[in-house]
């Protein structure tokens, strides 16, 4: 079936069949107000903390799906028929109903029973709320009497509190109807702070105010659910709504709700606005700011031009590059959704989507880092601010929470690698502003004084030297970037190749960064402990036709062709050449065996073939289905690398084979049942009897990556210290493509010519007009600047 397609511009997605296979969601925030919205109207809402600070319940894998959300729902005075603005949950006249999802905004379309609408959601950029503008119109031909109910079922305050003990936790909510602001209050006098489900009662109440209001006066209004919906009822047929009058009645327990009517009398072809408003308040400034917040957006006008700042924010953020391929599809991912996608998941942090309930798990250390990469082209003062946050979670010993919550809390594990990443953030942030004074800001340890950034760096270094096992490789601990491989080390903690191999990527970075920013004073340990990981890796690691993945416990080799599962792992051949190993054939090899043997009609598998044992002493990869998650799944985030590695060695048709592979509306949507306008984490490969779903989509590195790896990789625009380096690798078949890159300040217009169908090697740099010698554009003292480049030999 098909359910949508992109934009003529590639700016919305427009779902023309709306009973999509999940429900395909957006994300709406502005950093501190989140919701999510599906093409049906469901999705969450909180405020800061999906954790502390949740406005609206949302139930994830409920029955049906997608439920509860933002409904508008509307009902005939006459006639007594009722339908939502959105298809769900109502459910009449599929056919009647149109989605479009935009950047930052989402929009509902519907003709149902002679009555036009749309409704618009979007979160302004400077308020704690949602608004939904919903239009009605009159196509019947007669004057229509209508009632119109906006609703939502509220959360307030401890998401996993509410969750876990609804039963006694109902009795702290209280919701109130203030007829001169015609606007629903509700709070709940009860409110905790841990992590985790807790008996400590903490004796205080959520700090906030949640309010709903319309632009219209409200003829009555509800605060309970069980009023609203009625007994053995859901959301697809409220009793309140078929009687046609809510109870005006206000609660002091029970499921709390916020409902508004609004009744409507519409001339033949007439028009009405509604605008709801949905929203948080301090209650330390609650009664001074309530009348003026609540007030705020009751004008149409009002309203669009917060919508056309939200739109105009995209569009700057969007700006900072843009490409123009001979390939559609890959223009319309990189000109905004990858971007936007990466953008998005920079700011919510893995916490809260359809998959996740936001309750669980705090902020990763390393997916937090990760982010920082996509987010620092365009918004550098984010990316230095993730920085700060970053060193904030980690103790003198270079040790970091592998989870965390923003507020001292978080949780420490044995995984090898996140301390690591905090090295890429930093040295992506330093190339791309040039600014070394970063270096020298102050943030605390978590277990001591402060130190500069510098002095951060230096602790991931001294964790790096003293975490070596009996192959001179990193102890596995309970996993590295593969979590899964958690029990690989048993007793003796086991040892990770891939770990090795990312740890001396990590050391080159840092041994870059001190020589240019004229830091040498330990350089040269940095880059003995490098090598001396790279001789390990080339010593003990090398399978013969590919590097293996780990050392288990007792010597056991783990990714090797001695394996009857789990031969042969991604990550430890893209690394290979990502970490700067010295012998090529080796490098040529270990991705040649990842194409013969990973490669599949939707991807690269994470590894091959699936484990279809339990195996103890390995871990939680060996208990997953095979073919789905890390257990021979494909898995988009490290795909990334072995783009990344393909384009290292110079082969573009490879490269942007895997590439192309790997775009979200490649697949029919039957079958990728996900939104086909965003990456997954992963999708269900041919290891498995039902290849080609896809899973987890939004809330994953992927999007980062796929967006980096594809302009510095396969465009080959890529920051460097000295400058912009130029170095595309793409298919012979390319014989040009122009790219915009806002670099230090200037925008560079690149233009590349590919005369000879080659698919790596530069012939020739011009910049304004002028030879350059090398392949690094020097920063510029101007607002422009072109270059233009003929791929052809490669330069020495």
């Amino acid at each position: 079936m098909t359910y949508g397609r992109f934009s003529a511009d590639g700016r919305e997605y427009l779902v023309t069949n709306v009973a999509t296979p999940s429900p395909w969601i957006n994300y709406l925030c502005n950093g501190r107000y989140f919701a999510t919205i599906s093409g049906n109207g469901g999705g969450i809402s909180y405020f800061r903390s999906p954790l502390h600070g949740r406005v609206t319940r949302y139930r994830i894998n409920d029955v049906p799906p997608d439920r509860p959300g933002k409904y508008i729902y509307v009902r005939d005075a006459d006639s007594g028929a009722i339908w939502t603005l959105t298809w769900q949950p109502v459910g009449r006249d599929v056919g009647a109903y149109r989605t479009a999802h935009g950047f930052g905004y989402s929009r509902a379309e519907a003709a149902v029973e002679g009555i036009a609408s749309s409704v618009l959601f979007f979160v302004p950029l400077d308020d704690d709320r949602e608004i939904w503008r919903a239009t009605l119109r009159n196509t019947s031909g007669r004057r229509r009497r209508l009632s119109a109910f906006g609703y939502v079922e509220f959360a307030l305050g401890h998401a996993l509190v509410d969750l876990i003990n609804q039963c006694d936790d109902q009795h702290f909510n209280r919701v109130r109807f203030d007829p001169a602001l015609n606007s629903l209050f509700a709070t709940k006098t009860y409110w905790v702070t841990e992590t985790r489900g807790t008996q400590h009662q903490e004796n205080k109440e959520w700090d906030r105010w949640a309010f709903f209001t319309v632009n219209r006066p409200a003829a009555a209004f509800e605060t309970r659910r069980e009023r609203f919906l009625g007994p053995y009822r859901n959301e697809a047929n409220p009793l309140a709504v078929e009687a046609g009058r809510l109870s005006s009645r206000e609660t002091d327990f029970g499921n709390a709700v916020g409902a508004l009517q609004v009744d409507l009398e519409l001339e033949a072809g007439q028009s009405e606005e509604l605008i709801f408003s949905l929203g948080v308040i301090a209650k330390q400034d609650f009664e001074a700011a309530k009348a003026g917040l609540v007030r705020k957006y009751q004008d149409p006008a009002e309203v669009e031009t917060a919508f056309g700042k939200v739109k105009a924010s995209w569009d700057a953020y969007l700006s900072f590059t843009r490409a123009e391929t001979p390939d559609p599809d890959v223009n319309v991912f990189l000109n905004g959704w990858s971007p936007y996608q990466a953008k998005v998941a920079f700011d919510v942090g893995r916490v809260a989507s359809f998959y996740y309930w936001g309750i669980g798990r705090g902020f990763g250390y390393r997916d937090t880092a990760q982010d920082a990469i996509a987010v620092v082209i365009a918004d550098p003062g984010k990316a230095r601010d993730r920085i700060g946050l970053l060193a904030r979670q980690m103790r003198r010993d270079g040790k970091v929470y592998h989870h965390f919550y923003g507020d001292g809390q978080g949780e420490f594990t044995r995984h090898c690698d996140d301390p690591l990443w905090f090295l890429l953030a930093v040295t992506e942030v330093v190339k791309e502003t040039g600014d070394f004074s970063l270096l020298d800001r102050d943030e605390p340890f978590l277990d001591g004084p402060p130190g500069s950034i510098l002095d951060h760096l230096f602790a991931v270094f001294e964790f790096a030297r003293g975490n070596s096992g009996r192959h001179g490789l990193p102890v596995f601990g309970r996993g590295d970037w593969n979590d899964t491989l958690d029990y690989i080390g048993g007793e003796d903690g086991g040892e990770s190749v891939w770990g090795g191999m990312f740890t001396a990527a990590m050391l080159d970075r840092l041994a870059d960064l001190l020589q240019a920013a004229g830091r040498p004073e330990r350089r040269t340990e940095v880059i003995e402990l490098r090598d001396r990981l790279r001789r390990a890796v080339e010593t003990h690691c090398w399978d013969g036709e590919w590097y293996i993945r780990a050392f288990g416990e007792g010597d056991r080799r783990i990714g090797s062709r001695e394996n009857a599962a789990g031969k042969i792992f991604i990550n430890t051949q893209s690394w290979a050449v990502i970490a700067g190993l010295p012998d090529r054939a080796r490098l040529v090899q270990a991705l040649d065996s990842a194409a013969k043997h990973l490669d599949s009609a939707f991807g690269p598998k994470i590894c091959a073939p699936a484990f279809r044992e339990i195996d103890p002493k390995i871990g939680l990869i060996t208990r997953c289905v095979g073919g789905k998650k890390e257990n021979g799944a494909v898995f988009c985030h490290p795909a990334a690398w072995l783009i990344q590695a393909e384009c290292l060695l110079g082969r573009g048709e490879r490269a942007f084979h895997y590439y192309r592979t790997l775009l979200p509306n490649r697949v029919d949507s039957d079958l990728f049942v996900a939104e086909p306008y965003v990456y997954s984490q992963y999708i269900t490969s041919d290891e498995h009897e039902s290849p080609g779903r896809a899973s987890h989509s939004w809330q994953t590195g992927s999007a980062a990556w796929m967006y980096r790896v594809a302009y510095d990789f396969i465009l080959g625009i890529r920051p460097a210290y000295e400058g912009l380096m130029i170095d595309p690798v793409v298919p012979a078949s390319w014989k040009r493509f122009r790219a915009e890159r806002v670099f230090r300040g200037t925008r560079y217009f690149i233009e590349v010519e590919n005369p000879g169908g080659v698919e790596s090697g530069i012939a020739s740099i011009e910049v304004d007009g002028r030879p350059m010698e090398g392949n690094i554009v020097p920063p510029s003292d101007k607002p422009e600047c072109r270059v233009r480049v003929v791929l052809g030999r490669r330069l020495s």
